[in-house]
């Protein structure tokens, strides 16, 4: 009976795979952003994510330092496995060196991270010491952005204050995010 059926199950798979190509069966993985509060109370969370058929299965946080070594084709990582500087791939001018930009050695200070809350905050939600001022959100709303901005979100797939942006979707957003012109429809709308 095992023989039938595990010769039932190899005939199912497909015989051959192209190379670079995924397995149909098996997992992906790729980079997860949420505006959610997260790790270190930074104003966002970054992930490592698996997906299957299209759907998340699994999420493992990470660092900032870490994304950025991932992301940069620094470190290895599952969710880059070619070691690809996916910041130079998305040109996300604000992560990458101004020095020696070839070498993955170099860790910028990704500065767009430091401006992610004012997508989801009017103001700085934190108690900053005196004399510090982060300046002023980007959110419609105080505590959140406006049903308008949220649609906006969705199309990096944010589809609920809570979400999160996979994939490629991370990268446009954080390139998105750049761009004054971006910026500008996303606070005031046109």
């Amino acid at each position: 009976m095992r023989a039938v059926a595990l010769l039932v199950i190899l005939c199912w798979l497909p015989t051959s795979v192209g190379a670079g190509e995924a397995h149909p069966l098996l997992a992906t993985h790729s980079f997860g952003l949420s505006l959610s509060t997260g790790m270190n109370n930074e104003l966002f969370t970054l992930f490592e994510i698996k997906e299957f058929e299209g759907r998340v299965i699994g999420t493992t946080p990470l660092t900032r330092t870490t994304f950025m070594l991932q992301a940069g084709g620094g470190t290895p990582s599952k969710a880059n496995p070619t070691g690809e500087n996916l910041f130079a791939k998305y040109n996300i001018p604000l992560c990458l060196p101004r020095k020696y930009p070839e070498d993955k050695r170099v860790l910028p200070d990704c500065e767009v991270f430091d401006v992610l809350w004012k997508l989801r905050y009017w103001e700085y939600p934190y108690k900053q010491r005196e004399g510090q001022h982060p300046g002023k959100g980007w959110a419609e709303k105080r505590e959140a952005p406006s049903e308008r901005q949220l649609l906006l979100l969705t199309d990096y797939g944010i589809m609920h204050l809570n979400g999160m942006a996979t994939g490629e979707n991370v990268f446009r957003l954080l390139h998105d995010v750049c761009d004054s012109a971006w910026v500008d429809n996303y606070r005031k709308g046109y």
